[in-house]
């Protein structure tokens, strides 16, 4: 892998999320290169798909399908591919998303030394996120079973290639690999929920969607801001909270069948996954996430906690959401 694209990646990370510049590097050198590299690969599409505004759904879908394009198998030449996506990169507003995006010759370069057979999978997942996003570019998410689909696009199909990168790398028995393949969904939209939730203050104040299943919750946009209709907001959140909460049996069969060789991967998947469950905890029966002047999240002194022993705050703050 060059060194240059691989040191572009490693850099850039930090800038793009604080949460996996702290947990892409817990994880094992055999899985570390594929798994930073793709996650770059994601959130460039991802910077089309919700990082500009004021796009035509057309310009919109034009760029998403070119950055898919460019991580395809296909054996052509990407200058005028490379050239649209750069070009284009200067409408994202955030600096560091738009400077990774300018890049993505740098992530392709990186991407391309990947094991063939790795990109046979890589980019088929990454097919289905492209074309889940853009069926939800247009479409609101109105019921839980919509929720579950669009999560499924954007968080599933992650796991479904973190899944079958393991699988691919190590040597497993047959059950494990079913396990993981059977709860592999369920991880990616426990995740995904949690900052759906937490976000929906900024999304409703300052995107023009959000993802919260109002016509099940049978309550409007007007009623979550309205502070008067506060015991009906809370309502609300905690309804989403325990749909959250349902999948989290599937998270504890997904951490037992990796394979121990992989301590690495075990920890990177304990911290973010207990992150999450200690931010619905702390969410739960919060106005604060409606009405707060900052984001609510978990404390400094809980996070160090967790990073300190993360297996055991996972399955705690797991079966404390079980219960």
């Amino acid at each position: 892998m060059s060194d240059k694209s691989l040191k572009f990646c490693r850099d850039i990370l930090s800038k793009v999320s604080r949460s996996f510049a702290l947990t892409i590097p817990m994880l094992d050198d055999i899985i570390r290169n594929e798994v930073l590299v793709t996650y770059l690969q994601d959130r460039i599409l991802d910077n089309f798909e919700d990082e500009v505004e004021e796009l035509d759904f057309a310009k919109r879908k034009m760029l998403m399908d070119t950055v898919s394009k460019i991580f395809s198998s296909r054996d052509y030449d990407r200058n005028e591919d490379f050239e649209i996506i750069e070009k284009n990169s200067s409408l994202i507003k955030n600096p560091s998303l738009r400077e990774l995006s300018h890049n993505i010759r740098q992530v392709h370069a990186a991407y391309d030394k990947f094991d063939d057979q790795i990109k046979v999978f890589s980019y088929s997942w990454f097919v289905e996120m492209n074309q889940g996003m853009q069926k939800y570019l247009q479409k609101k998410v109105r019921t839980f079973s919509e929720l579950d689909e669009y999560c499924y696009y954007v968080a599933g199909t992650v796991g479904g290639f973190l899944t079958d990168l393991i699988i691919y790398k190590m040597d497993m028995e047959d059950r494990k690999k079913e396990v993981l393949k059977e709860n592999f969904n369920e991880a990616g939209l426990f995740l995904q929920k949690v900052n759906l939730i937490r976000d929906i203050k900024d999304d409703l104040e300052n995107r023009a969607k959000h993802f919260w299943p109002l016509a099940d919750l049978k309550i409007t946009e007007e009623e979550l801001r309205d502070k008067e209709n506060k015991s009906g907001a809370l309502k609300a959140l905690n309804t989403m909270l325990k749909d959250a909460g349902k999948h989290t049996e599937a998270l504890v069969k997904y951490y037992r069948a990796l394979p121990d060789e992989l301590s690495g991967y075990k920890k990177f998947f304990a911290v973010n996954n207990a992150l999450g469950a200690a931010t619905l905890e702390k969410l739960k029966d919060n106005k604060e996430i409606f009405y707060g002047s900052r984001p609510v999240k978990v404390s400094k002194i809980e996070f160090l906690k967790i990073l300190k022993s993360p297996e055991k705050y996972f399955i705690k703050k797991i079966q404390k959401l079980s219960l």
